[in-house]
């Protein structure tokens, strides 16, 4: 395994060396990915895990740096979108009628606290109204069964709903017919329907002073089958990378860290009915056992 190492200052751009530069290896490889398990879960800090294993800050950075990119490509396997038939044969009760039937994606935006960069510019992209706080905001959409089927890069926490769902690349997985269930915040109805693809949202009151009773009723049918998604986001926030403010320094591999962490918790056990297949992780898990075991 090549392992990544930050770039030597040279005064002559042609002799300009590699970032991957081999070193000697100080830990085994199944003690770096517990290294590496322990970042993402526990969220500690580079000084606490270089006393625990024994090793430098810098050859924790190092190996972070390496393993989140590895786990990043193997685990994002286990983020992918199943075909209707596959969504539709594991469908909880309470999506099997004919309205509800049709669902594909439940999404929501969430977002995670951001060391304060020294850029104004940046720190005006970052700054969350919601938050009152510097965030970076990423787009999950999961299965009506929870399995989370799609996350987005991470964008600045100042872009909207709206922004991250048509520039991320979220409509392109998007199938005639299908059917998308979010709040009030996605105002992509017209997109959906470029594709003949159709939004479900909770009814807003338009200039009326109270709803109906059937508005009532449908934001209450959409509310009780949307906390699925909150689930799901919760349980990627119990990675403690996720839940307290992240360093500047790790904000280049957070795409990378989001992706490994929506793939592990794919591993974990349904909070909704058990779903058959809707992937196929003996490849991932194949290739992740024949990396710790060498």
């Amino acid at each position: 395994m090549t392992y990544w190492r930050r770039p030597r200052r040279v005064a002559n751009p042609l002799k300009y060396k590699a970032n991957f530069r081999t070193f000697k290896r100080t830990l085994s490889l199944r003690q770096e990915f517990l290294l590496t398990l322990m970042k993402l879960r526990l969220g500690l800090l580079s000084e606490d895990l270089a006393d625990r294993f024994g090793i430098s800050t810098a050859t924790v950075s190092s190996v972070f740096t390496t393993w989140i990119r590895v786990l990043s490509s193997i685990l994002g396997q286990f983020v992918s979108n199943p075909s209707k038939e596959v969504v539709r044969a594991s469908l909880p009760p309470s999506f099997k009628n004919q309205r509800y039937q049709d669902v594909r994606h439940i999404i929501d935006c969430t977002e995670v606290f951001i060391e304060r960069p020294n850029n104004l510019q940046i720190q005006a992209l970052t700054w969350s109204d919601y938050k009152h706080h510097q965030t970076a905001k990423f787009l999950v959409s999961i299965t009506p069964s929870g399995m989370i089927n799609y996350v987005s890069q991470a964008y600045g926490g100042r872009a909207s709903d709206k922004f991250i769902t048509n520039n991320s690349g979220f409509l392109e997985i998007i199938e005639p017919y299908d059917k998308v269930m979010a709040d009030r915040g996605f105002q992509i109805r017209e997109e959906l329907a470029l594709l003949s693809a159709e939004l479900l949202v909770p009814p807003g009151r338009r200039g009326v002073s109270q709803m109906s009773q059937i508005e009532v009723q449908f934001t209450k049918d959409i509310a009780n089958r949307r906390i699925h998604v909150e689930q799901a986001i919760r349980r990627m926030k119990c990675f403690r990378i996720l839940k307290f403010e992240l360093p500047l320094t790790l904000l280049q591999h957070l795409d990378d860290i989001i992706r490994s962490i929506a793939g592990l918790c794919n591993l974990y056990p349904p909070f909704t009915t058990i779903w058959i297949k809707l992937v196929k992780p003996d490849r991932a898990v194949y290739c992740l056992k024949s990396i710790i075991s060498h």
